[in-house]
């Protein structure tokens, strides 16, 4: 998926590498305001920038191990930084040969808990309840990590240099729905006891300019292709966004 810039909130850039951000930042989904600082991404130019949430595609594997149960594994492309007006610049898709990509392999458990009839006659939407998932993000700074789907497994090559941003063991709270109608779905994923790494805390700051603290990372998605059939095994992918959560 390609963003071009949309338009920046006034007052919404960063002051040089401080990573601070500008109090009348709202977020995506609710999510923490906060500022990103690119430049300890090797390779990168010196460029800070302030966003609520960020945008990616991703693909993925649905492996149905009982009826109305599956274990899905994915990856998603990070795609652009946003904050409440649009797309913020940033060396992700900016600023060339600058460039930098940034990824995330995860895993989550489905277990269907209602059906429904659609408006097409025929069709049929599944509704899933989601735990017992993990998720990992990376930055890749020479953009040449290639990640695929083998036997329903994430398959990762040329990530000698990436560089771990954070991650979250288990999966709070979630839910899923699929169709085979002219829309195929949507998902929300909360997953619980996120850490950013030194790395991860290097790039993401709080409106003080100090490390970003998160606990939850929060992922919405769109499900735009089953590449499959509803209710057994099939790759859906599709786009969404992600962001953080503090909750006590």
């Amino acid at each position: 998926m390609t963003h071009k810039r949309l338009a920046v909130l006034a007052g919404a850039a960063l002051m040089g590498v401080q990573g601070l951000v500008p109090s009348n930042a709202y977020a995506v989904g609710n999510g923490l305001p906060f500022g990103f600082r690119e430049t300890p991404i090797p390779g990168t130019q010196m460029h800070g920038l302030a966003a609520t949430g960020q945008d990616f595609t991703y693909h993925a594997c649905a492996d149905f191990t009982a009826p109305g149960v599956f274990v899905e594994r994915g990856y998603f492309w990070v795609s652009s930084f946003q904050d409440v007006v649009g797309v913020v610049d940033s060396q992700i898709n900016d600023f060339m040969p600058n460039g930098y990509n940034m990824y995330a392999r995860y895993v989550y458990q489905g277990e269907e808990c209602s059906s429904d009839d659609m408006c097409e006659a025929n069709r049929t939407r599944l509704n899933y309840e989601l735990h017992e998932g993990s998720i990992q993000l990376f930055v890749d700074p020479m953009s040449d990590t290639v990640l695929g789907l083998a036997g329903c497994a994430v398959t990762v090559a040329n990530n000698a240099d990436d560089l771990l941003v954070g991650g979250a063991p288990a999966s709070v709270y979630g839910e899923k729905t699929e169709t085979d109608a002219r829309i195929n779905g949507d998902f929300e994923i909360e997953f619980s006891g996120w850490n950013f790494t030194n790395f991860g805390h290097a790039l993401y700051r709080n409106p003080n300019g100090n490390p970003l603290l998160a606990n939850r990372l929060v992922v919405n998605g769109n499900v735009t292709q089953l590449l499959g059939p509803l209710g057994a095994d099939h790759r859906p992918e599709g786009s969404g966004n992600f962001f953080f959560l503090w909750v006590d």
